[in-house]
């Protein structure tokens, strides 16, 4: 097949740009492994992109006997070396439990006020439901109910202006997103070429050494998703997404 013809089949996708983007996931290292081409692509070009890490990570790690602060200040220098490494500018920890989720008011307004403070034009973030066609790991209940409570907050709490009015009280006014992007484990249409960011992944991957049994190589099945992922777009790598323009 000739360079042409390989890229006339990929699936295409309206260019817009990004000044803000939020990042909103369950736990530290969520972000790279997920999301992390993509976290470098949109800053490369100029986004000023930041994280908001829902819950503490405290359940992170094979040490049982580690107490859950240490865990928990070890995993957020971790995420933050992990943004540096990709370009992020800030990482917004809001220290729910680890493991411990629920797509409640709580959580819902938690994510409203990140959304009305810093107004992004684009969210990524976990798909809102089980998928039974993948690996278990990627349905974390930590997972769905981020993405299911992210949607919620972005519509309609952080877009109504009668919602959650203790937020205005503090000054933060409605804001109505442009853009989200879903992790693409049903019906992905739009994707991120990975390959010119497959460096950066890794060394911001392995920035989560306390994730990684000893730090020294990224797992296979990173490699093996970007790979799956390129599939259909015609790329070596690639992160997809479930796409959705409001």
């Amino acid at each position: 097949m000739t360079e042409t013809k390989q890229n006339a089949q990929k699936p295409k996708s309206q260019p817009r740009e990004y000044k803000s983007v939020l990042i909103v996931v369950a736990h530290p290292d969520d972000p790279e492994f997920l999301f992390g081409a993509a976290a470098a692509k949109l800053a490369e070009e100029g986004a000023e992109v930041r994280y908001v890490v829902c819950s503490d990570g405290a359940n992170g790690g094979r040490d049982s006997e580690m107490p859950n602060e240490e865990v928990v200040a070890v995993r957020m220098q971790e995420q933050r070396q992990a943004a540096a490494a990709l370009g992020a500018r800030e990482v917004i920890f809001l220290g729910f439990p680890d493991g411990c989720l629920f797509p409640g008011p709580e959580l819902r307004m938690a994510i409203a006020r990140e959304v009305r403070r810093y107004k992004p034009d684009l969210v990524l973030t976990h798909f809102p439901h089980r998928v039974l066609d993948i690996p278990i790991d990627a349905s974390h209940p930590d997972h769905i109910a981020v993405g299911e409570s992210t949607l919620a907050a972005i519509f309609p709490a952080a877009a109504n202006a009668r919602a959650l009015p203790q937020l205005r009280r503090e000054g933060l006014e409605p804001h109505r997103v442009k853009e989200i992007w879903l992790t693409g484990y049903e019906r992905p249409n739009h994707y991120v070429d990975a390959g010119p960011f497959v460096e950066k992944k890794v060394k911001a991957i392995l920035c989560h050494k306390s994730q990684l049994n000893g730090g020294a190589s990224v797992p296979p099945w990173v490699y093996d998703w970007m790979r799956w992922s390129g599939r259909e777009p015609g790329y070596e790598y690639a992160e997809s997404y479930k796409r959705i323009e409001l």
